[in-house]
């Protein structure tokens, strides 16, 4: 009799665990995160033409990812003329595709001249509404500037990270009263102690006693004479 009650026990562990994990496989999966912008990304690698390398997403679950094109022939910015030709330079230009926000984002070309795997990171800046108000850029590493000369060849940039930094408001500075220096000892001056109602209005309080105390002392002696 034991034996058949654990047997049955056992047997309603299994299913209730079974039902669990196929409960759990049928859930609906999380909706995939929608893009708030798009900017497309130019560069100049070789000097005078700025082709399209990727694009970068901004999402709405505050995550940032980049995309290479990886065409052979890619898109050409062709404004170039407000762009630096600076020869010196490797520029990054963000064209949203949304709008007219453009981000111009040189930075010293011998910063892609060394031999490891050229990084870049761009930090997108953006109100509470998920606007973009600025754009910050870094790519390669300093230390190459001082290695090699201006013209070393740069390399092409191996690996993008695209962050979103949210605008936040810091805490409320509280600000201290200004102290008082006594001028003859240099050291600071206790505050004074508050007076009272009594203490700062009776020479107005005292005549007013005295008046009505008069007042009244004549009215009660013309009463008694009319008597």
């Amino acid at each position: 009799m034991r034996t058949s009650c654990v047997a049955t026990l056992l047997a309603l562990y299994v299913l209730s665990v079974v039902a669990f994990a196929s409960s759990d496989s049928t859930a609906a999966p999380s909706p995939a995160a929608a893009t708030i912008e798009k900017f497309n990304v130019f560069h100049n690698l070789d000097l005078g033409d700025y082709v399209q390398r990727g694009e970068v997403q901004l999402l709405d679950d505050g995550t940032a990812q980049y995309q290479s094109i990886g065409v052979q022939n890619p898109p050409q910015f062709t404004d170039t003329d407000a762009l630096s030709q600076d020869p010196a330079k490797y520029t990054v230009v963000l064209q949203s595709t949304q709008g007219k926000a453009q981000y111009v984002l040189p930075v010293d070309r011998c910063r892609l001249s060394g031999s490891d795997k050229t990084e870049e990171t761009f930090v997108f800046h953006t109100t509470n509404l998920g606007n973009v108000f600025h754009v910050d850029y870094d790519a390669g590493e300093t230390a190459n500037c001082l290695q090699k000369s201006q013209e070393s060849s740069v390399r092409p940039i191996v690996f993008t990270r695209a962050l979103l930094k949210p605008r936040t408001i810091g805490p409320t500075p509280k600000l201290a009263a200004v102290a008082s220096i006594d001028a003859a000892t240099g050291k600071e001056k206790q505050p004074e102690q508050q007076k009272s109602f009594l203490a700062k209005y009776w020479y107005y309080i005292i005549p007013l006693v005295l008046v009505l105390l008069f007042t009244g002392e004549e009215s009660q002696q013309e009463g008694n004479t009319r008597r």
